[in-house]
């Protein structure tokens, strides 16, 4: 009897051990398979990003905004797609929703620089300078290079009647991005305001000769020719004015 026990007893260590073996696989089984899962997840979720991004940059903006949602549904932590998703929806003038989505891509990523400038540039949007200078200054202590945050703190800057910070920020996306036409342009109209029409009709020159020359039709090029014929006028140039007031009409995007 006592060696059916003992038998007993190691069959039973055997099948155990069998058992084992086999719940090792299976585990091993699902977790492959929840990997492949994740895997495929991710993929699919970085298929309809790029998809959406490719609708936005050919103008489908409706198309694009789907495609962020699809993304999404695969990967709900894809910062970039709420990034992008908050840039589509700021083109359909939806500010509130596009804060929300820059915001929980910085939830996501904290130190996405890109998504606290738009998320400042929506804020000011909505005349929240307070909010749009704070996300701006934390752009830039991300990223200290980035011109474009310092271009648009610039304008909030401008647009609270600061022209001595306004022109600062402006000098510096100059000093990193000598052809940003647009801030030679706003720097020209703070010098101007501040009585320095040379500095001003000089900024004008440079904004218009670094200008894209496509499409014709451009709001800022429309803006900068006003205010260089303000300048002139200012300056008793009226030909030279009436000119650039006549250029800034053409250059006016026509509405459909």
């Amino acid at each position: 009897m006592k060696n059916l026990v003992r038998h007993s007893q190691r069959l039973f260590a055997q099948v155990a051990l069998r058992s084992s073996a086999w719940l090792s696989a299976l585990v091993l089984v699902l977790a492959v398979s929840v990997a492949q899962a994740q895997t495929s997840r991710t993929d699919s979720a970085a298929s309809y990003l790029d998809r959406g991004r490719d609708w936005f940059g050919k103008g489908k903006v409706e198309r694009a905004i789907a495609d962020y949602y699809l993304a999404l549904a695969f990967d709900p932590r894809s910062a970039e797609a709420y990034y992008s998703r908050g840039l589509a929806r700021k083109i359909k003038e939806d500010l509130s929703g596009a804060i929300v989505d820059y915001s929980r891509a910085i939830e996501i990523n904290p130190r996405f620089a890109d998504a606290y400038n738009n998320r400042g540039l929506a804020r000011l949007d909505q005349a929240d300078l307070t909010g749009a200078i704070a996300d701006f200054d934390h752009c830039l202590k991300l990223n200290p290079r980035h011109a474009t945050a310092y271009y648009n703190r610039g304008v909030a800057w401008q647009d609270n009647g600061d022209l001595d910070k306004a022109l600062s920020d402006y000098n510096k996306t100059i000093e990193l991005n000598p052809r940003y036409a647009e801030a030679y342009g706003n720097r020209g109209s703070v010098r101007q305001a501040k009585g320095d029409l040379d500095g001003a009709l000089a900024d004008y020159n440079k904004a218009l000769a670094v200008f894209p020359k496509v499409p014709a039709s451009n709001l800022g090029v429309a803006d900068v020719y006003d205010n260089r014929g303000l300048g002139r006028k200012a300056k008793g140039d009226l030909a030279g004015a009436i000119a650039d007031f006549d250029r800034a009409h053409c250059a006016q995007p026509q509405r459909r």
